[in-house]
């Protein structure tokens, strides 16, 4: 019940697709999602190609199920798409303006091309300039932000303007979630949030209790965390604490990430937020967190939770099919 176009397209079994996390990916997490039927991805931005070679070979090593990359604009980088794009199965492209050039690089190298969009007028041109898949978000979403739409009426206007596969990304991270937005017309989820406290998540300790421990009041978009944001103040959503430790800290320099001999400091409202490579004042690091919160209870095992969303998905679809019928 839960094939979609989405599913048939990258070759996945349930229309669950990783958020891509700068600070939480690791191969273990997007081999678990890929493991237990959904779709891997990966974030590249500050990370050098050699570097992200090597994620997606870890996790090939793992499974040889469906992985994509995703590509912030503001570090766009020909070498990258080089690199990668014959190796997975989709390049996913956000914050920018969608780029038929781009689009082609991928399709030369023989992967699928989306683009993550905030806009209706966005989604359009993302299927002009030739994307596969277009990825709907809303601002219920943790993270950067390109758009000031809330999800379900944008998903509503983009469906009926696009005649590709869509992705509903932004505050969802449960089966009633999925349901809605598969029974909406959608061909799958992006969710994040939900799996940033997983057992194979690479944030931070930190990251992960005050995560557990959020409501989606706890959280709140801002523009606070644009430090090191090569297009400078952008609205983001993350956790309120993590506003008001920042706020209350004297240091310039809050943290520092450590990537094997590098050592980067990361100065107070850098946009980085904290992997398990992180140490400092790590409460007071970009805690990215969306609205569903809510549904984060405790450390999970990332297919686990795959699993159950799927699961209760189909069950709630089936209930409803049942009482139309």
């Amino acid at each position: 019940m839960l094939q979609t176009a989405f599913t048939e397209l990258v070759g996945c079994s349930v229309p669950i697709q990783l958020a891509p996390m700068g600070g939480a990916g690791s191969p273990e997490l997007a081999a678990s999602v890929i493991q237990a039927g959904g779709m891997g991805m990966f974030a590249t931005a500050l990370v050098p190609v050699p570097a992200v070679e090597r994620l997606v070979a870890a996790v090939a090593a793992r499974t040889d199920g469906p992985l994509g990359v995703n590509v912030l604009m503001p570090f766009y980088d020909d070498a990258l798409i080089e690199a990668v794009a014959s190796r997975v199965r989709l390049v996913d492209f956000y914050h920018g303006a969608p780029r038929a050039e781009a689009v082609a690089r991928v399709h030369g190298a023989g992967a699928l091309a989306g683009w993550q969009v905030g806009a209706v007028d966005e989604a359009r041109a993302a299927v002009d300039a030739g994307c596969d898949v277009v990825v709907v978000r809303g601002i219920e979403g943790g993270g950067r932000m390109w758009g000031d739409r809330s999800l379900w009426p944008l998903l509503d206007e983009v469906l009926d303007a696009v005649d590709v596969p869509v992705v509903a990304a932004g505050g969802i991270g449960t089966g009633r979630g999925l349901a809605a937005a598969l029974a909406a017309g959608a061909s799958a989820v992006r969710m994040g949030t939900r799996f940033i406290a997983t057992a194979e998540s690479a944030a931070h300790d930190v990251w992960k209790q005050a995560v557990i421990e959020a409501q989606p009041s706890d959280t709140v978009m801002t523009d606070a965390f644009s430090v090191l944001w090569p297009n400078g103040p952008e609205p983001h959503r993350v956790l309120r604490r993590a506003v008001e430790a920042a706020e209350r800290t004297p240091s310039d320099v809050v943290a520092e990430l450590r990537v094997g001999d590098h050592v980067m400091p990361l100065p107070r409202f850098a946009a980085v937020p904290p992997s398990v490579h992180v140490s400092g004042e790590v409460e007071a690091t970009a805690l990215y967190a969306g609205e569903s919160v809510f549904a984060v209870r405790g450390t999970e095992r990332a297919g686990d939770i795959v699993r159950a969303v799927a699961q209760d998905a189909e069950h709630r679809l089936r209930s409803a099919s049942t009482t139309l019928a």
